[in-house]
């Protein structure tokens, strides 16, 4: 079973130092790594990086996706991009349990300035409730300072048609949300243009710009993480004469801030909340992590974990500094987070607003969703929609709720579309 260590990697570590330079280099820093030489791959590394991956931390991450992954085999396959100054090499790497993409980015000093490890991503199938010929897609960048590309889906005919921006979960997170084989804002976007609703959805600053606010030139904070993002996409849909109402969905992180995106839009027309948390950060990802360490079995996984706990409460707590770093993110961005209530900005919006929730969800649960309903199952703007046999993706899963799901192929459930389209056109 593949556990959270692995998992953490991919989800929530930010260990994204972008740059650029030559295969040769990328390829020999890979190799060091698997035969156990990281004072050799530390020396590799530019000042930003040396500073975020010493060599204690290089060798602790390196057996920790061994610990998961298994033993390395071989590099299978490369794919090969610019960014800015700096050059990408996807490595498609061989475990002896699992298949991985290993992203080692160069600089134009040809230093290692990045490394993240995720699952092999095949190719994207669209989902059988798809049908292409009913909409057109269209590729466009937003924002003025800071433009991230995004893409429109937009459905056949006259219009205007009501239009929906996806807000993306939490981290340095795609347009598609893509996780391992899945896209779940692909799905949606998708199947959402097929019954007659424009959708935008948008790569998030912390995607496009990693290294500007690894290294500061960009704060890590919600107004450059999220709310600049969503406003612009807005704004972009607000210009279009074929839009009609608009609407905003959020995932996870992204459903938890959307009434604050909302009540700051001040000209959005609804509100659908995806598995979104009604409690800060911290709590909802403590009760995460002693749900996985439940599962495991692991003991240097449940001592890892463990140690996440102690600094999540220590935020609770107010004992660390702003700058101390948790989970790949500054303290001050809890801090930050800790003074925003969901529920206290819903009282005061007076839309419609549409909340849903899967019951195969171990990182955001039916406790948070049950805190939503408490407050507002008695009000006819909202609308709560339960799905027993759903994971966080709202992907159906048999299992037992762990990291696995996220490494299987499949689709958003075609009742969420269904739901969330109808929803969409009875408040138009």
């Amino acid at each position: 079973m593949k556990k959270f260590v692995f998992t953490f990697l991919f989800l929530s570590l930010p260990i994204m130092i972008f740059a650029n330079d030559n295969l040769q280099i990328a390829k020999e820093f890979i190799m060091n790594l698997s035969v156990g030489n990281f004072k050799m791959a530390e020396s590799m590394y530019d000042e930003a990086m040396m500073a975020a991956l010493p060599l204690a931390k290089t060798e602790a991450i390196w057996n920790q996706v061994e610990s998961q992954a298994g033993k390395f085999q071989s590099i299978e396959s490369v794919n090969v991009s610019n960014v800015q100054n700096y050059t990408v090499f996807v490595f498609t790497v061989s475990f002896s349990k699992a298949l991985l993409d290993v992203t080692v980015t160069i600089d134009q000093n040809s230093k290692v300035a990045g490394l993240f490890f995720k699952p092999a991503t095949p190719t994207y199938s669209i989902p059988s409730y798809v049908n292409q010929s009913k909409f057109k897609v269209e590729k466009t960048t937003i924002g003025n300072d800071l433009k991230v590309p995004a893409e429109i889906t937009i459905p056949e005919g006259k219009g205007p048609f009501p239009a929906v921006i996806l807000i993306p979960g939490s981290g340095p997170e795609n347009m598609d949300e893509s996780i391992g084989p899945n896209r779940p804002f692909e799905d949606i976007a998708y199947g959402l243009s097929t019954n007659g609703i424009v959708v935008l959805r948008y790569d998030k600053s912390t995607y496009v710009y990693p290294k500007a606010f690894q290294n500061g030139d960009i704060p890590v904070n919600l107004e450059n993480e999220y709310f600049k993002d969503a406003l612009d996409g807005i704004n972009f849909l607000k210009s279009q004469n074929y839009v009609g109402k608009i609407f905003v969905l959020g995932h996870s992180e992204g459903g938890y801030l959307v009434p604050e995106i909302a009540k700051m839009s001040g000209d959005i027309s609804g509100i659908i909340m995806l598995a979104a948390p009604a409690r800060n950060l911290q709590d909802v990802t403590i009760d995460q992590l002693e749900y996985l360490i439940s599962l495991s079995n692991n003991a240097t996984e449940i001592s890892a974990m463990k140690s996440i706990i102690v600094q999540l409460e220590d935020i609770n707590k107010h004992t660390l500094k702003d700058s101390d770093i948790v989970m790949g993110a500054p303290v001050s961005y809890y801090y930050e987070l800790e003074k925003y209530n969901p529920v206290g900005i819903l009282k005061n919006l007076d839309i419609p607003t549409l909340i849903m929730q899967g019951g195969k969800d171990y990182q955001v649960t039916e406790k948070d969703f049950d805190i939503f309903k408490a407050a507002f199952s008695q009000n006819k703007n909202y609308t709560f929609k339960w799905y027993p046999n759903l994971y966080h993706l709202f992907i159906k899963w048999d299992g037992t709720p762990s990291p696995d799901e996220y490494l299987v192929e499949g689709h958003v459930d075609v009742n969420v579309i269904d739901e969330i389209s109808t929803w969409i056109k009875s408040n138009q």
